[in-house]
């Protein structure tokens, strides 16, 4: 920044990376680099790494927007600000504010400085009032409101500047991206699983991603549908760059159609998911897998459906972040973040394919271990299936 020149920025607020002690820096380490990887088509940021923040400069005022709301979706993030970066000098600073507070027929106002700079002269309060006192007289529509004013002037005193704000919206919050490891979830078309792997990676999880095709009862068209939710909670790969495993579970499901109780289809079939999946993620090494389950949604997730179906796990943990949520939250969340218009597109998925009409939904292991044991060539069918699961990078 010039000696006299004022500085349009982003400023970029932990969440709770300032809670981790010792670790921060780790933390705080990682989530540096995952915002210069999301932002890395924007070659000419100036990035300036502080204690519990991050400032973001020399950003192209044709850009600012989309950058601020890339940033907005990266986890590890509490708050982004827009701010301005002022010389250290009350005169501008006071014409800064006359410049750029809103011009409204009336506001409420309260000044909140911060003296990073503890050798500054004026303590933080003095400079709270003087500067109250300013906007008092230039802005007769104008009255402190300490308690909820309708605009909150936020004055960090640096030793070079002030950083100066009113405008910041909440980030994503959580932990960087992989600082928990490695997670393998089950991704459909529907609007459940893109959200738990959303809120995964805002725990600080890799997800990567296996999802079952059905041809020819799911076209390319559900495959692609898949895909798009993907794109969409990693922001096109500029906060993941996933993996996709595909897998085709037309032949065990034909196999398993034969089993004497039809009611138990799902139940089997997702017993079978379950293997699958924990193949890969002893195969690739992954902490563990996820599901988009919710508790009694639908017939398979009755607490007897998830037990029966989690029985074939073995040594593997398995996350369902979504478990206490009602349906209502869960489609909320999804329009948050956009894959709500995508999971609504009319493109069936593996499950819903083969759907009894009157699926059991307090199944019991013995029967599911039962009716498994009639499919003979099941696990000639599963080896086959595993061996031709089909590995994509989004």
């Amino acid at each position: 920044m010039g000696k006299d020149t004022i500085t349009k920025i982003i400023y970029i607020k932990f969440g709770e990376l300032v809670l981790k002690g010792k670790n921060r820096h780790q933390f705080s380490t990682l989530l540096l680099k995952n915002i210069k990887k999301a932002l890395f088509d924007f070659r000419k940021l100036i990035f300036v790494y502080k204690y519990d923040a991050i400032l973001i400069k020399n950003i192209p005022s044709k850009s600012f927007i989309e950058i601020f709301n890339i940033i907005k979706m990266i986890p590890g993030i509490r708050l982004v600000i827009e701010a301005n970066l002022i010389p250290r000098n009350r005169i501008k600073l006071c014409s800064f504010l006359t410049k750029n507070l809103p011009k409204k027929d009336f506001f409420t106002f309260k000044i909140k400085t911060k003296r990073i700079d503890k050798k500054y002269p004026t303590s933080s309060l003095e400079f709270d009032c003087g500067i109250g006192n300013f906007v008092l007289k230039k802005f007769c529509n104008a009255k402190v409101d300490v308690h909820q004013p309708q605009i909150l002037i936020n004055i960090e005193i640096n030793n070079e500047c002030f950083i100066v704000y009113w405008n910041k919206q909440n980030g994503l919050g959580g932990f960087p991206l992989g600082i928990n490891g490695r997670v393998l979830a089950l991704i459909s078309g529907g609007i459940d699983s893109p959200i738990a792997s959303h809120l995964l990676m805002k725990r600080g999880f890799h997800v990567d991603f296996l999802t079952f095709i059905s041809p020819p009862h799911t076209t390319k068209k559900s495959l692609t549908k898949t895909i798009d939710l993907i794109k969409k909670i990693t922001l096109s790969k500029r906060i993941e760059q996933p993996i996709l495993y595909i897998c085709n579970f037309t032949p065990l499901q034909h196999e398993i159609a034969h089993i004497s109780n039809h009611s138990y289809q799902i139940t089997i079939m997702r017993r079978y998911f379950f293997r699958i999946a924990q193949y890969l993620a002893k195969l690739h090494n992954y902490s563990a897998i996820a599901t988009g389950e919710n508790l009694g949604q639908v017939a398979s997730q009755t607490i007897e459906s998830i037990i029966t179906i989690s029985h074939v796990i073995k040594d593997t943990i398995v996350l369902r972040p979504l478990l206490t949520y009602d349906k209502e939250e869960i489609i909320s969340l999804a329009k948050k973040i956009g894959s709500f218009e995508i999971s609504i597109l009319p493109y069936p998925d593996a499950c819903s394919s083969f759907v009894p009409t009157n699926p059991v939904t307090k199944p019991k292991i013995a029967i599911a271990e039962k009716l498994e044991k009639e499919m003979i060539m099941i696990k000639a069918i599963y080896e086959k299936t595993i061996k031709n699961i089909v590995k994509k990078e989004i």
